[in-house]
């Protein structure tokens, strides 16, 4: 998309190379150019674009950990990936909204803030060009990087994702330094164009720190993984909640329909999408080896984060969950529709709750929605409670089951924290046998579960799972006694094309199609069966053993 525009800008300026003196004098103030807007004009639209790529890759992703169910659909987008199928109209938005919406801005702003020596633009530029394309590297496997903002170059190499690791850490240490220098005497302070973190530097380079952190903890299954490194990186990462990078989506109005600055896991939900069984699971420790004892206690963001819906005569029932290893799933769940005039629903399948927050004409609650999807709610790009949860990785692989314990604890409070728990139900959840007490007794599934709950919509979720091999032994089959998201099985509407055998998972999005149509032979040197039903499940780069 971004090279017709640079073949329509070429052709424009033939046609119009007599009248380059007439255009010079009347360049419109208000139209964007490529040097035209300052720094802080183009910070908002980058952040914003990011958000949406960002965001949209974790809907599309929790799908595919079935965190999250579709009605069914045949051919629906969201139903297919809870069959672990993505297609190349699925893998299109999450590519085009980084590199077509953001990506190819970010550059311009850094030559902008660099002729003002406004080192803090400059150092959120690269945070967010590292951040973006270790997420492509992430979720493709392959991605163009060196030559992908080249108008001279219409089909741009791919990278594989060890190579975009590599520029990665660099552009984070750049952005550092960065980060770290003084503004220039005519450069605007960040808080003019940062919708983030509100021109709070340290915030800045604390995400720096911890987006390190992240990507060196995706390393486990390399010689290269670094526990040290880790370590070192979420020292002066986020601690808290006040340090973590999230943004809080604006609830315009109940009089208006627009959903211009809504959440973007609002927008992305709709009255098709359940919550999983194994979600549910999850949340109330319904799993095998999950903590229980003589003081256990429900978890206190269970209502906040599974819908619920209001019966006939007013009381509340709580959604079941979608069990993706049933026969459910195989014609179902129904779609339903709510009758106001009878005030009841057409279908049996009512009892899956929709996710998205509803209301009836006569005022009957259809949903109540989930903290994560409301219109105004926060978008958790990266916490101080996923920072715990690496440590406590980092510390059970030590062998230092002590801190490991204490921040496992540390990652459940800190979501707790953000989602405004009471202080009081945090303190007495913690201190329930609802969550291990003894450092001898904490698995890494105790971890690993309690951060997939904590990274709700995020396409972090399914790094994790990929690179502790969903609930797999070591060849690769389904094991509920070795493996580490216990549950989590094949499901019974699998696309078999994809996933022919037993010790098949799914490793990488499809490629979008923008490449399959117009830069498929650049695509074929580094992915050679991008147009196979199976290359889906070719794990990437980082999730090969060494």
């Amino acid at each position: 998309m971004k090279k017709i525009i640079y073949l329509l800008a070429a052709t424009a300026t033939l046609s119009l190379s007599s009248c380059d003196k007439w255009l010079d004098v009347n360049d419109n103030p208000n139209s964007g150019t490529a040097v035209q807007p300052n720094a802080e004009q183009r910070l908002p639209s980058i952040l914003a674009q990011f958000a949406d790529a960002y965001e949209s890759g974790g809907t599309r992703s929790a799908h595919i950990t079935h965190q999250l169910a579709n009605v069914y659909a045949a051919s629906a987008r969201n139903y297919m990936l809870t069959r672990w199928y993505s297609d190349a109209a699925a893998a299109n938005w999450p590519w085009q909204a980084w590199y077509v919406n953001t990506a190819v801005n970010i550059q311009p702003m850094i030559d902008a803030a660099k002729k003002v020596d406004a080192h803090h633009y400059v150092g959120v530029g690269l945070v967010m060009k590292a951040w973006g394309f270790g997420y492509m590297a992430d979720y493709y496997g392959v991605a163009p990087y060196t030559e992908f903002d080249n108008k001279d170059i219409l089909t741009p190499k791919f990278e594989d994702a060890s190579e975009i690791y590599v520029e990665v850490f660099k552009l984070l240490d750049e952005a550092i330094i960065e980060l770290g220098k003084t503004q220039g005497q005519y450069a605007a302070n960040l808080s003019v164009g940062d919708i983030y973190n509100k021109g709070n530097v340290d915030s800045w380079i604390k995400l720096a720190y911890g987006l390190k952190a992240r990507f060196l903890s995706h390393l486990n299954k390399k010689s290269t993984y670094d526990t040290d490194a880790i370590l070192a990186a979420l020292d002066k990462a986020p601690k808290t909640v006040a340090e973590s990078t999230i943004m809080h989506y604006v609830d315009q109005s109940d009089k208006t329909t627009s959903t211009a600055q809504s959440a973007l896991q609002y927008t992305n939900t709709s009255a098709s999408t359940r919550v999983s069984k194994l979600y549910m699971d999850y949340i109330l420790n319904n799993y095998t080896g999950a903590p229980t004892g003589n003081n256990d206690m429900q978890d206190p963001r269970y209502e906040l984060l599974v819908p619920r819906s209001q019966e006939g005569d007013g009381s509340m029932r709580t959604t079941l969950g979608v069990d993706f290893a049933s026969d459910e799933v195989l014609t179902g769940p129904e779609a339903y529709l709510y009758d106001s005039k009878k005030n009841q629903f057409d279908k049996a399948d009512s009892v899956f709750v929709q996710l998205r927050e509803a209301k009836g004409a006569g005022g009957r609650i259809l949903s109540t929605g989930t903290w994560y999807n409301k219109k105004d709610s926060k978008g958790l790009f990266l916490t101080a409670s996923e920072m715990k949860f690496i440590e406590a990785e980092v510390r059970l692989r030590r062998n230092e089951p002590g801190l490991a314990l204490t921040a496992y604890k540390d990652g459940i409070r800190n979501h707790m924290e953000i989602m405004g728990i009471n202080a009081s139900d945090i303190n007495d959840f913690l201190a329930s046998t609802s969550v291990v007490q003894n450092a001898g007794d904490l698995t890494m599934s105790h971890i690993m579960i309690q951060k997939y709950i904590a990274l709700s919509y995020s396409p972090e979720q399914w790094v994790d799972m990929r690179r502790m091999d969903y609930c797999t032994d070591g060849s690769g089959n389904y094991n509920e006694a070795t493996g580490v998201y216990k549950g989590y099985k094949r499901p019974n509407h699998v696309y078999a094309q994809s996933y022919p055998g037993a010790t098949d998972w799914p490793r990488r999005f499809a490629m979008a199609s923008y490449e399959l149509n117009f830069n498929s032979a650049q695509l074929r040197l580094v992915a050679p069966n991008y147009d196979k039903p199976t290359y889906i499940n070719e794990p990437i780069w980082w999730d090969k053993k060494d």
